[in-house]
Protein backbone atom coordinates (compact mmCIF):
# COMPACT_ATOMS: atom_id res chain seq x y z
CA UNK A 1 0.00 0.00 0.00
CA UNK A 2 2.93 2.48 0.77
CA UNK A 3 4.57 1.99 -2.31
CA UNK A 4 1.22 2.66 -4.59
CA UNK A 5 0.58 5.71 -2.92
CA UNK A 6 4.32 6.36 -3.27
CA UNK A 7 3.83 5.66 -7.20
CA UNK A 8 0.81 7.37 -7.47
CA UNK A 9 2.53 10.80 -6.12
CA UNK A 10 5.49 10.50 -8.38
CA UNK A 11 3.24 9.96 -10.97
CA UNK A 12 0.77 13.12 -10.25
CA UNK A 13 4.02 15.58 -10.47
CA UNK A 14 4.79 14.44 -12.94
CA UNK A 15 1.93 15.19 -14.97
CA UNK A 16 1.96 18.63 -13.88
CA UNK A 17 5.53 19.68 -14.91
CA UNK A 18 4.52 18.44 -18.24
CA UNK A 19 1.20 20.87 -18.95
CA UNK A 20 1.67 24.13 -20.56
CA UNK A 21 0.95 27.11 -19.21
CA UNK A 22 -2.19 29.16 -20.15
CA UNK A 23 -2.06 31.42 -22.66
CA UNK A 24 -2.13 35.17 -22.00
CA UNK A 25 -5.73 36.95 -21.96
CA UNK A 26 -6.86 39.11 -24.65
CA UNK A 27 -6.71 42.09 -22.43
CA UNK A 28 -3.97 42.32 -21.43
CA UNK A 29 -1.52 44.83 -22.49
CA UNK A 30 1.73 43.79 -25.09
CA UNK A 31 4.83 45.54 -24.37
CA UNK A 32 5.80 46.74 -28.26
CA UNK A 33 9.49 46.61 -28.46
CA UNK A 34 10.93 50.05 -29.67
CA UNK A 35 12.24 48.63 -32.66
CA UNK A 36 11.13 45.56 -34.75
CA UNK A 37 13.22 42.54 -35.06
CA UNK A 38 13.71 42.00 -39.01
CA UNK A 39 11.78 39.15 -39.80
CA UNK A 40 14.58 37.29 -41.23
CA UNK A 41 16.86 38.06 -38.24
CA UNK A 42 16.88 34.82 -35.53
CA UNK A 43 16.93 36.50 -31.91
CA UNK A 44 18.59 34.90 -29.27
CA UNK A 45 15.85 32.99 -26.67
CA UNK A 46 16.76 33.61 -22.89
CA UNK A 47 15.96 30.43 -21.20
CA UNK A 48 12.88 29.65 -19.25
CA UNK A 49 13.79 30.02 -15.63
CA UNK A 50 13.01 26.62 -13.67
CA UNK A 51 9.45 26.03 -12.77
CA UNK A 52 8.47 24.42 -8.88
CA UNK A 53 7.56 21.05 -10.78
CA UNK A 54 10.92 20.73 -12.20
CA UNK A 55 12.13 20.19 -8.65
CA UNK A 56 11.31 16.38 -8.84
CA UNK A 57 15.55 15.98 -7.89
CA UNK A 58 16.79 14.42 -4.41
CA UNK A 59 18.66 17.52 -4.26
CA UNK A 60 17.60 20.38 -1.34
CA UNK A 61 16.65 23.74 -1.99
CA UNK A 62 19.14 26.05 -1.54
CA UNK A 63 18.62 29.21 0.35
CA UNK A 64 17.60 32.40 -1.21
CA UNK A 65 20.74 34.44 0.02
CA UNK A 66 23.34 31.67 -2.54
CA UNK A 67 21.63 30.42 -4.94
CA UNK A 68 23.06 27.14 -6.46
CA UNK A 69 24.61 26.65 -10.07
CA UNK A 70 22.38 24.77 -12.36
CA UNK A 71 24.65 21.49 -12.71
CA UNK A 72 25.37 20.43 -15.91
CA UNK A 73 22.11 17.79 -16.73
CA UNK A 74 20.12 20.15 -15.94
CA UNK A 75 21.45 22.96 -18.43
CA UNK A 76 21.73 20.53 -20.91
CA UNK A 77 17.61 19.85 -20.18
CA UNK A 78 16.43 23.16 -20.10
CA UNK A 79 18.88 24.00 -23.88
CA UNK A 80 17.35 20.80 -25.42
CA UNK A 81 13.73 21.94 -24.46
CA UNK A 82 11.85 23.78 -27.55
CA UNK A 83 11.77 28.06 -26.62
CA UNK A 84 8.44 29.26 -25.25
CA UNK A 85 6.05 30.57 -27.80
CA UNK A 86 6.51 34.69 -27.88
CA UNK A 87 3.41 36.85 -28.59
CA UNK A 88 3.10 38.06 -31.88
CA UNK A 89 4.97 41.38 -32.46
CA UNK A 90 2.34 43.98 -34.01
CA UNK A 91 3.67 46.08 -37.21
CA UNK A 92 5.32 49.58 -36.31
CA UNK A 93 2.42 52.38 -36.49
CA UNK A 94 2.94 54.77 -39.93
CA UNK A 95 5.26 58.27 -39.03
CA UNK A 96 2.49 60.14 -40.44
CA UNK A 97 -1.32 59.56 -40.45
CA UNK A 98 -3.19 58.99 -44.35
CA UNK A 99 -4.57 62.38 -45.72
CA UNK A 100 -8.13 62.24 -46.93
CA UNK A 101 -8.35 61.65 -50.57
CA UNK A 102 -5.28 61.38 -51.18
CA UNK A 103 -3.70 64.42 -50.30
CA UNK A 104 -6.06 66.53 -52.50
CA UNK A 105 -7.80 69.77 -51.06
CA UNK A 106 -11.10 70.90 -52.08
CA UNK A 107 -12.83 73.91 -52.01
CA UNK A 108 -15.00 76.46 -53.60
CA UNK A 109 -17.46 79.19 -53.46
CA UNK A 110 -20.74 80.46 -55.36
CA UNK A 111 -21.97 84.00 -56.08
CA UNK A 112 -25.27 84.07 -56.69
CA UNK A 113 -26.67 87.87 -57.53
CA UNK A 114 -29.23 90.72 -58.57
CA UNK A 115 -28.42 93.30 -60.30
CA UNK A 116 -29.69 96.69 -61.38
CA UNK A 117 -28.73 99.22 -64.29
CA UNK A 118 -30.71 102.41 -65.31
CA UNK A 119 -29.42 101.99 -68.84
CA UNK A 120 -31.13 98.89 -69.26
CA UNK A 121 -33.63 98.61 -72.02
CA UNK A 122 -36.67 96.15 -72.82
CA UNK A 123 -34.74 96.35 -76.65
CA UNK A 124 -32.74 94.32 -78.88
CA UNK A 125 -29.22 95.63 -80.09
CA UNK A 126 -28.09 95.97 -83.81
CA UNK A 127 -26.53 92.00 -83.84
CA UNK A 128 -29.57 91.24 -82.08
CA UNK A 129 -28.39 90.66 -77.74
CA UNK A 130 -30.83 92.13 -75.59
CA UNK A 131 -30.29 95.61 -73.74
CA UNK A 132 -32.21 94.66 -70.47
CA UNK A 133 -29.34 94.37 -68.13
CA UNK A 134 -31.72 93.87 -64.73
CA UNK A 135 -31.31 90.53 -63.67
CA UNK A 136 -30.80 87.61 -61.41
CA UNK A 137 -27.06 85.78 -62.83
CA UNK A 138 -24.71 83.70 -61.33
CA UNK A 139 -21.33 85.88 -60.92
CA UNK A 140 -19.16 83.48 -60.57
CA UNK A 141 -19.23 79.38 -59.48
CA UNK A 142 -16.29 78.18 -58.88
CA UNK A 143 -14.52 74.89 -57.49
CA UNK A 144 -10.75 74.74 -56.95
CA UNK A 145 -9.08 71.52 -56.10
CA UNK A 146 -5.12 71.89 -54.65
CA UNK A 147 -2.52 69.40 -54.21
CA UNK A 148 0.76 70.18 -52.63
CA UNK A 149 4.01 67.96 -51.77
CA UNK A 150 7.25 68.95 -50.45
CA UNK A 151 8.63 70.63 -53.42
CA UNK A 152 5.70 70.74 -56.21
CA UNK A 153 2.37 71.76 -56.29
CA UNK A 154 -0.58 71.76 -58.74
CA UNK A 155 -3.80 73.74 -58.79
CA UNK A 156 -7.12 73.69 -60.64
CA UNK A 157 -9.76 75.74 -60.72
CA UNK A 158 -13.14 75.60 -63.29
CA UNK A 159 -15.70 78.62 -63.29
CA UNK A 160 -19.03 78.57 -63.84
CA UNK A 161 -21.06 81.53 -64.85
CA UNK A 162 -24.01 82.84 -66.61
CA UNK A 163 -23.18 86.57 -67.41
CA UNK A 164 -23.51 85.79 -71.23
CA UNK A 165 -25.44 82.68 -70.85
CA UNK A 166 -24.52 79.19 -69.18
CA UNK A 167 -20.39 78.99 -69.59
CA UNK A 168 -18.01 76.93 -67.95
CA UNK A 169 -14.07 77.56 -67.89
CA UNK A 170 -10.79 77.36 -66.27
CA UNK A 171 -9.83 79.88 -63.87
CA UNK A 172 -6.66 78.55 -62.58
CA UNK A 173 -4.86 75.57 -64.03
CA UNK A 174 -1.05 75.97 -62.60
CA UNK A 175 1.79 73.66 -61.68
CA UNK A 176 4.56 74.45 -59.37
CA UNK A 177 8.26 74.04 -58.25
CA UNK A 178 9.26 75.86 -55.28
CA UNK A 179 11.72 75.94 -52.31
CA UNK A 180 10.31 77.41 -48.83
CA UNK A 181 13.51 77.84 -47.45
CA UNK A 182 13.72 79.23 -43.83
CA UNK A 183 10.02 81.07 -44.38
CA UNK A 184 7.32 80.66 -42.19
CA UNK A 185 3.91 78.70 -43.86
CA UNK A 186 1.88 82.01 -43.73
CA UNK A 187 4.92 83.70 -46.30
CA UNK A 188 5.24 82.70 -49.44
CA UNK A 189 8.46 80.23 -50.28
CA UNK A 190 11.79 81.75 -51.04
CA UNK A 191 11.42 80.69 -54.59
CA UNK A 192 9.17 78.97 -57.04
CA UNK A 193 8.41 78.87 -60.53
CA UNK A 194 4.76 78.65 -62.00
CA UNK A 195 3.30 77.51 -65.53
CA UNK A 196 0.34 77.60 -67.00
CA UNK A 197 -3.23 79.45 -66.44
CA UNK A 198 -2.76 81.97 -63.20
CA UNK A 199 -3.16 85.59 -61.80
CA UNK A 200 -1.38 88.28 -63.35
CA UNK A 201 1.21 89.96 -61.55
CA UNK A 202 0.06 93.45 -61.77
CA UNK A 203 -0.73 95.68 -58.91
CA UNK A 204 -2.78 95.15 -55.51
CA UNK A 205 -6.16 94.83 -57.03
CA UNK A 206 -5.61 92.21 -60.04
CA UNK A 207 -4.08 89.33 -57.69
CA UNK A 208 -6.87 89.80 -55.10
CA UNK A 209 -9.00 86.71 -55.10
CA UNK A 210 -12.96 88.03 -55.73
CA UNK A 211 -13.32 84.96 -53.07
CA UNK A 212 -11.67 87.81 -50.28
CA UNK A 213 -12.53 90.69 -52.06
CA UNK A 214 -15.32 92.69 -50.94
CA UNK A 215 -16.08 94.44 -53.90
CA UNK A 216 -18.55 93.51 -56.30
CA UNK A 217 -15.86 93.72 -59.38
CA UNK A 218 -12.81 95.16 -59.53
CA UNK A 219 -12.02 98.97 -60.44
CA UNK A 220 -13.11 100.66 -64.20
CA UNK A 221 -9.86 101.12 -65.29
CA UNK A 222 -8.06 97.77 -63.81
CA UNK A 223 -10.87 96.07 -66.02
CA UNK A 224 -9.85 97.93 -69.43
CA UNK A 225 -6.30 97.13 -69.00
CA UNK A 226 -6.68 93.42 -67.60
CA UNK A 227 -10.31 91.91 -69.11
CA UNK A 228 -9.90 88.58 -67.19
CA UNK A 229 -7.65 87.79 -63.88
CA UNK A 230 -5.65 85.22 -65.44
CA UNK A 231 -3.32 84.66 -68.09
CA UNK A 232 -1.36 81.74 -69.76
CA UNK A 233 2.37 82.28 -69.21
CA UNK A 234 5.11 81.58 -66.65
CA UNK A 235 6.28 83.26 -63.81
CA UNK A 236 8.87 83.34 -61.41
CA UNK A 237 8.03 84.78 -57.48
CA UNK A 238 8.39 84.49 -53.74
CA UNK A 239 9.62 86.38 -50.77
CA UNK A 240 12.79 87.43 -49.10
CA UNK A 241 11.74 88.44 -45.75
CA UNK A 242 9.50 91.43 -46.35
CA UNK A 243 10.42 91.88 -49.71
CA UNK A 244 8.02 90.43 -52.42
CA UNK A 245 8.92 89.65 -55.85
CA UNK A 246 6.84 88.52 -59.09
CA UNK A 247 8.15 88.29 -62.95
CA UNK A 248 6.05 86.92 -65.74
CA UNK A 249 6.05 86.23 -69.39
CA UNK A 250 2.52 85.77 -70.48
CA UNK A 251 0.70 85.60 -73.66
CA UNK A 252 -1.20 89.27 -73.15
CA UNK A 253 -4.59 87.66 -74.33
CA UNK A 254 -7.61 88.12 -72.31
CA UNK A 255 -9.24 84.51 -71.81
CA UNK A 256 -12.34 84.88 -73.46
CA UNK A 257 -14.58 85.75 -75.93
CA UNK A 258 -13.25 89.11 -76.13
CA UNK A 259 -9.75 87.42 -77.56
CA UNK A 260 -7.97 85.52 -80.18
CA UNK A 261 -8.34 82.31 -80.12
CA UNK A 262 -4.47 81.31 -79.24
CA UNK A 263 -1.69 84.34 -78.98
CA UNK A 264 -1.43 86.08 -82.06
CA UNK A 265 1.96 87.28 -82.04
CA UNK A 266 5.31 85.72 -81.05
CA UNK A 267 6.37 88.53 -78.80
CA UNK A 268 5.13 87.51 -74.91
CA UNK A 269 4.37 90.51 -72.68
CA UNK A 270 6.86 91.07 -69.48
CA UNK A 271 4.87 91.57 -66.39
CA UNK A 272 6.48 91.97 -63.21
CA UNK A 273 5.73 93.45 -59.13
CA UNK A 274 8.21 94.21 -56.79
CA UNK A 275 6.66 95.48 -53.59
CA UNK A 276 6.84 94.98 -49.59
CA UNK A 277 5.30 93.63 -46.52
CA UNK A 278 5.69 93.91 -42.97
CA UNK A 279 3.96 94.49 -39.81
CA UNK A 280 5.54 97.43 -37.45
CA UNK A 281 3.16 96.67 -34.90
CA UNK A 282 0.78 93.98 -33.53
CA UNK A 283 -2.24 95.80 -34.70
CA UNK A 284 -0.68 97.44 -38.03
CA UNK A 285 0.34 95.65 -41.61
CA UNK A 286 1.28 97.72 -44.57
CA UNK A 287 2.09 96.45 -47.77
CA UNK A 288 2.79 98.05 -51.62
CA UNK A 289 4.66 97.87 -54.55
CA UNK A 290 5.34 99.06 -58.34
CA UNK A 291 3.99 97.26 -61.00
CA UNK A 292 4.97 97.36 -64.41
CA UNK A 293 4.06 95.65 -67.99
CA UNK A 294 5.40 95.72 -71.66
CA UNK A 295 4.31 93.68 -74.42
CA UNK A 296 2.77 94.15 -78.28
CA UNK A 297 -0.66 94.34 -79.26
CA UNK A 298 -1.80 92.96 -82.56
CA UNK A 299 -3.46 94.57 -85.80
CA UNK A 300 -5.61 92.42 -87.37
CA UNK A 301 -4.69 92.48 -91.09
CA UNK A 302 -7.49 91.99 -93.79
CA UNK A 303 -8.18 89.66 -96.92
CA UNK A 304 -8.90 91.17 -100.27
CA UNK A 305 -11.76 92.09 -101.62
CA UNK A 306 -13.22 91.59 -104.78
CA UNK A 307 -14.91 94.17 -106.90
CA UNK A 308 -18.89 94.69 -106.16
CA UNK A 309 -21.44 96.47 -107.31
CA UNK A 310 -23.87 98.40 -104.98
CA UNK A 311 -27.25 99.90 -105.24
CA UNK A 312 -27.72 103.42 -103.00
CA UNK A 313 -31.02 104.07 -102.84
CA UNK A 314 -31.11 107.86 -102.85
CA UNK A 315 -34.65 108.61 -102.71
CA UNK A 316 -35.81 105.54 -100.94
CA UNK A 317 -38.54 104.65 -103.27
CA UNK A 318 -37.42 100.96 -103.02
CA UNK A 319 -37.15 100.56 -107.42
CA UNK A 320 -33.97 101.15 -109.09
CA UNK A 321 -33.32 104.30 -110.95
CA UNK A 322 -30.56 105.32 -113.15
CA UNK A 323 -27.72 106.48 -111.61
CA UNK A 324 -28.26 104.19 -108.13
CA UNK A 325 -26.14 101.73 -109.61
CA UNK A 326 -22.47 102.41 -107.77
CA UNK A 327 -19.46 100.13 -108.40
CA UNK A 328 -17.16 99.08 -105.59
CA UNK A 329 -13.56 98.33 -106.60
CA UNK A 330 -11.47 95.63 -105.15
CA UNK A 331 -9.20 96.13 -102.61
CA UNK A 332 -5.54 94.35 -102.24
CA UNK A 333 -4.44 92.43 -98.96
CA UNK A 334 -3.52 94.24 -95.70
CA UNK A 335 -1.07 92.67 -93.42
CA UNK A 336 -1.36 92.41 -89.92
CA UNK A 337 0.65 94.24 -87.32
CA UNK A 338 1.89 94.57 -84.00
CA UNK A 339 2.39 97.77 -81.69
CA UNK A 340 3.79 98.44 -78.75
CA UNK A 341 1.90 98.95 -75.18
CA UNK A 342 3.39 99.54 -71.87
CA UNK A 343 1.72 100.08 -68.18
CA UNK A 344 3.32 101.13 -65.21
CA UNK A 345 1.32 100.74 -61.87
CA UNK A 346 1.98 101.89 -57.75
CA UNK A 347 -0.02 100.54 -54.96
CA UNK A 348 -0.21 100.91 -51.22
CA UNK A 349 -2.40 99.72 -48.62
CA UNK A 350 -2.78 99.33 -44.61
CA UNK A 351 -4.76 97.43 -42.50
CA UNK A 352 -5.31 98.24 -38.59
CA UNK A 353 -6.50 95.69 -36.17
CA UNK A 354 -8.48 97.68 -33.68
CA UNK A 355 -11.81 96.73 -30.55
CA UNK A 356 -13.92 98.27 -33.11
CA UNK A 357 -12.84 95.67 -36.03
CA UNK A 358 -10.37 95.46 -39.05
CA UNK A 359 -9.90 98.60 -40.79
CA UNK A 360 -8.18 97.92 -44.66
CA UNK A 361 -7.21 101.37 -46.23
CA UNK A 362 -5.82 100.92 -49.86
CA UNK A 363 -5.30 102.27 -53.21
CA UNK A 364 -3.83 101.98 -56.36
CA UNK A 365 -2.64 104.18 -59.43
CA UNK A 366 -1.13 103.78 -63.22
CA UNK A 367 0.02 105.17 -66.25
CA UNK A 368 -0.60 103.11 -69.63
CA UNK A 369 0.01 103.43 -73.22
CA UNK A 370 -2.25 101.59 -75.75
CA UNK A 371 -3.08 98.82 -72.92
CA UNK A 372 -6.78 99.63 -72.84
CA UNK A 373 -7.96 96.22 -73.71
CA UNK A 374 -11.60 95.49 -72.60
CA UNK A 375 -13.32 99.44 -71.84
CA UNK A 376 -12.30 101.31 -75.33
CA UNK A 377 -9.25 98.79 -77.33
CA UNK A 378 -6.27 100.42 -78.16
CA UNK A 379 -5.67 99.58 -82.01
CA UNK A 380 -2.80 102.79 -83.30
CA UNK A 381 -2.02 100.78 -86.21
CA UNK A 382 -5.81 101.89 -87.38
CA UNK A 383 -6.02 105.51 -85.40
CA UNK A 384 -2.51 106.60 -86.90
CA UNK A 385 -2.24 107.69 -82.95
CA UNK A 386 -0.85 106.64 -79.12
CA UNK A 387 -3.60 106.40 -77.01
CA UNK A 388 -2.70 107.22 -73.31
CA UNK A 389 -4.78 105.74 -70.15
CA UNK A 390 -4.59 107.05 -66.53
CA UNK A 391 -6.44 105.83 -63.52
CA UNK A 392 -6.36 104.52 -60.10
CA UNK A 393 -8.54 104.31 -57.03
CA UNK A 394 -9.09 104.39 -53.10
CA UNK A 395 -10.97 102.17 -51.25
CA UNK A 396 -11.82 101.75 -47.48
CA UNK A 397 -13.40 98.60 -45.49
CA UNK A 398 -13.91 98.29 -42.20
CA UNK A 399 -15.15 94.92 -40.49
CA UNK A 400 -17.57 95.92 -37.62
CA UNK A 401 -16.73 92.35 -35.39
CA UNK A 402 -17.05 89.04 -37.31
CA UNK A 403 -21.13 89.75 -38.60
CA UNK A 404 -20.85 93.29 -40.05
CA UNK A 405 -18.77 95.50 -42.83
CA UNK A 406 -19.63 98.38 -44.89
CA UNK A 407 -16.93 100.17 -47.35
CA UNK A 408 -16.51 102.67 -50.24
CA UNK A 409 -14.43 102.88 -52.94
CA UNK A 410 -13.96 105.93 -55.64
CA UNK A 411 -12.31 105.28 -58.84
CA UNK A 412 -11.23 107.12 -61.75
CA UNK A 413 -10.31 105.81 -65.24
CA UNK A 414 -9.63 107.99 -68.12
CA UNK A 415 -9.22 105.42 -71.68
CA UNK A 416 -7.63 108.21 -74.06
CA UNK A 417 -6.30 111.91 -72.54
CA UNK A 418 -5.43 112.58 -76.03
CA UNK A 419 -8.23 111.84 -78.38
CA UNK A 420 -9.78 115.38 -79.87
CA UNK A 421 -13.35 115.96 -81.87
CA UNK A 422 -14.93 118.65 -83.61
CA UNK A 423 -17.78 120.35 -82.46
CA UNK A 424 -19.26 123.23 -84.50
CA UNK A 425 -15.91 123.25 -86.54
CA UNK A 426 -13.14 123.16 -84.42
CA UNK A 427 -11.08 120.55 -82.69
CA UNK A 428 -11.63 119.91 -79.15
CA UNK A 429 -10.35 117.98 -76.94
CA UNK A 430 -12.88 114.84 -75.90
CA UNK A 431 -14.23 114.14 -72.40
CA UNK A 432 -13.98 109.99 -71.60
CA UNK A 433 -13.33 110.11 -68.40
CA UNK A 434 -15.44 107.73 -65.70
CA UNK A 435 -15.88 108.40 -62.01
CA UNK A 436 -17.33 105.81 -59.90
CA UNK A 437 -18.29 106.41 -56.13
CA UNK A 438 -19.21 103.05 -54.99
CA UNK A 439 -20.86 102.43 -51.13
CA UNK A 440 -20.96 99.16 -49.67
CA UNK A 441 -22.74 97.56 -46.47
CA UNK A 442 -22.63 93.56 -45.81
CA UNK A 443 -23.38 91.00 -43.42
CA UNK A 444 -20.99 87.83 -42.54
CA UNK A 445 -21.42 84.49 -40.88
CA UNK A 446 -17.69 83.93 -41.07
CA UNK A 447 -16.59 80.87 -43.08
CA UNK A 448 -19.73 80.22 -44.48
CA UNK A 449 -21.99 83.07 -46.34
CA UNK A 450 -21.96 86.77 -47.38
CA UNK A 451 -24.55 89.11 -48.26
CA UNK A 452 -23.16 92.47 -49.75
CA UNK A 453 -24.79 95.22 -51.16
CA UNK A 454 -23.25 97.72 -53.88
CA UNK A 455 -24.54 100.83 -55.06
CA UNK A 456 -22.17 102.48 -58.39
CA UNK A 457 -22.79 106.13 -58.30
CA UNK A 458 -21.21 106.34 -62.53
CA UNK A 459 -20.08 109.87 -63.94
CA UNK A 460 -19.26 109.94 -66.83
CA UNK A 461 -19.43 112.56 -70.44
CA UNK A 462 -20.38 109.24 -72.90
CA UNK A 463 -23.90 110.82 -73.48
CA UNK A 464 -24.95 113.07 -75.99
CA UNK A 465 -27.66 115.82 -75.43
CA UNK A 466 -30.41 117.20 -78.16
CA UNK A 467 -27.20 119.79 -78.65
CA UNK A 468 -24.95 117.10 -79.53
CA UNK A 469 -22.84 118.12 -76.67
CA UNK A 470 -21.16 115.20 -74.15
CA UNK A 471 -23.72 114.87 -70.98
CA UNK A 472 -23.24 112.56 -68.09
CA UNK A 473 -24.65 109.22 -69.08
CA UNK A 474 -27.67 107.94 -66.72
CA UNK A 475 -26.08 104.32 -65.71
CA UNK A 476 -25.98 104.03 -62.46
CA UNK A 477 -26.19 100.58 -61.22
CA UNK A 478 -26.74 98.66 -58.03
CA UNK A 479 -26.03 94.48 -57.15
CA UNK A 480 -27.40 92.21 -54.03
CA UNK A 481 -25.16 89.36 -54.10
CA UNK A 482 -24.70 86.06 -51.46
CA UNK A 483 -21.86 84.48 -51.44
CA UNK A 484 -21.72 80.78 -49.83
CA UNK A 485 -18.41 78.61 -49.72
CA UNK A 486 -18.38 75.28 -50.48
Amino acid sequence: MPLFVLAASLWSAQAVAQTPPPPPSDDEDLEVPASATPAGTPSATVPAPTTPSSAASSEPEAPPAAPAAPSVPAIAAAEARPPAALPPVPPPAPATRAEPFGGLRFGGYIHAQYQRSRLSEDQLDQSGAPLNQNQFLVRRARLRVDRTWDFASAAVELDANTVRGPRVGIRRAEASLFYRGDNAEDVPPLVALTAGVQDIPFGYELGQSARVRWFMERSQGNLALFPTEPDLGAKLWGAVSFFRYAVAFMNGEPLDERGFPRDPNNHKDLIARFGAEGKPTKQLAIAGGSSLAYGKGFHPGATAGKPTVAWLDGNEDGAMQPGELVGVPGSAAVASESFERWAIGLDLGAKLQTRLGSTHLYGEAFVSSNYDRGFVPSDPVATRVDARQAGGYVALTHELTRYGMFGFRAAIYDPNSDIIETRAAKAVPKEQTIKTFSPLVGLVLPGRARLLFQYDFIRDYLARDEAGVPTDADNDQMTLRLQVEL
